[in-house]
């Protein structure tokens, strides 16, 4: 690569898996303009592709692998930097891959603008692959992110997780439960808000899991500061475990709809007891169901979106109509549907797994189930006045936003509402969306 000043370098980042992957190349990027650099789209030519991995299944992993593959065929001279989840999985592949020039883990993540520069100066790959995440308890901090751009803001509260669910290997690859010091956290808010943004989504990799131990300040204490705080913003809180989610924070949440959006994220993953207590999930199917009925007991139209795990080892077909009678029953708005993938030494690994045909035809079926109940739950919103967050258009001047139920919105109107929060009668569904017209 020809040497350049920084202003002369572009960079492009492609990010997979879940809300916090995505914070962080939020961080990674405003890094690397603050520097100088210039961000373009990841299917452009650029000087510089960063990939943002997830390891969370098989899948994922070979995704990982063909963006990487991907990054050099744009730009065989580009410096390629991976970082995130498959770092973990993927030490071997990555150290020997001569396309690869910075392997950071999840733990230099943050710090990954300082690496490029490195790698910019003296042209040496880079393998930072230790993740000493697994021995950490510190929180790693960020500066706050103002991106003009976007309508909502990601506030990541915590990282890591405790629970060892049996399939799961993101707490090798994130660590132990950390979190953010609630006044940075509030700050932080005020700070966004103060700049424009009307909604926060609070994320983290066991949300409300959230422990602030030097003020011994809990997810609900957290919320109810964060409900104190006198500006016009909404706040959206990403996937949470049901068995997390006690009494206080529904009503709480229930009970201050000008604060908190009525959608929650609650993680279901089997409707099935035996499945789940094979998982190491601490709930039952009856449980789950309960506390979603106290929920719309309070807040009637509130919104559920959920993951589900199909083709677990020991998932029989019974087990899986299970998982079929608790989504029917709960009336999700979406399904998040993955088909169990082995992960190394994780306990389910040891098992003996199913047919890939099998988990094929159950998760088509849930997904087909996700249609149906998707809009199940949207007719009910039919002459009904909601607010929606517009976030863009396009060149038809079709506005588009999200309701704060979590449902997509559409509105033909030449006003741009951009970064807007208006009230809408919602007047038909289509293909799951919600075509809606401004209430004057």
């Amino acid at each position: 690569m020809i040497k350049k000043n920084n202003t002369n370098y572009s960079f492009a980042i492609y990010t997979l898996g879940c809300k916090v992957n995505t914070y962080e190349s939020q961080v990674i990027a405003s890094d690397l303009l603050s520097l100088g650099f210039n961000e373009v789209e990841f299917n452009e030519i650029a000087d510089i592709y960063i990939i943002n991995t997830c390891s969370v299944t098989n899948q994922a992993d070979l995704k990982s692998r063909n963006i990487i593959q991907r990054a050099k065929h744009l730009n065989k001279n580009a410096v390629v930097a991976v970082t995130g989840c498959y770092t973990t999985l993927g030490k071997k592949y990555l150290s020997e891959n001569k396309n690869v020039d910075i392997i950071v883990s999840n733990d230099q993540k943050l710090h990954l603008a300082n690496y490029i520069i490195q790698f910019l100066n003296e042209h040496k790959k880079i393998d930072l692959n230790k993740n000493m995440l697994l021995n950490s308890n510190e929180f790693e901090y960020t500066h706050n992110l103002l991106n003009n751009e976007q309508t909502r803001a990601f506030v990541k509260i915590q990282d890591g997780c405790n629970m060892m669910c049996s399939y799961c290997i993101i707490p090798f690859a994130r660590g132990k439960q950390r979190a953010k010091k609630k006044d940075i956290v509030i700050n932080e808010i005020i700070d966004l808000v103060k700049n424009g943004f009307l909604e926060i989504v609070l994320t983290g990799v066991n949300t409300a899991g959230y422990y602030d131990e030097e003020s011994n300040t809990n997810f609900y204490e957290l919320l109810k500061l964060i409900n104190a705080i006198d500006l016009n913003f909404k706040v959206r809180i990403s996937s949470v475990e049901p068995f997390q989610i006690t009494d206080e924070i529904i009503d709480l949440i229930t009970s201050n709809k000008n604060r908190f959006c009525q959608h929650w994220h609650l993680c279901l993953q089997s409707g099935s007891n035996k499945v789940l207590k094979d998982m190491h999930r601490n709930y039952t199917n009856q449980e789950f169901i309960n506390l979603v009925n106290k929920i719309k007991q309070k807040s009637k139209f509130t919104a559920f979106t959920t993951d589900v795990i199909v083709g677990f080892p020991t998932e029989t077909e019974v087990d899986f109509l299970d998982t079929i009678q608790v989504c029917k029953t709960v009336n999700f708005l979406k399904l998040h549907v993955f088909p169990y993938s082995k992960r190394t030494n994780t306990k389910a690994s040891y098992l003996v797994d199913l047919h890939g045909d099998i988990k094929k035809q159950r998760v088509n079926e849930l997904l087909k189930l996700s249609d149906q109940l998707a809009n199940i739950y949207l007719n009910q919103f039919i002459n009904k006045e909601i607010d929606v967050l517009f976030e863009h258009s396009d060149e038809l001047h079709l506005q588009k936003g999200h309701s704060d139920y979590y449902f997509k919105c559409l509105l033909r109107t030449d006003e741009n509402l951009f970064r807007q929060k208006r009230k809408v009668k919602v007047k038909a569904i289509l293909n799951g969306e919600a075509i809606v017209e401004l209430v004057k």
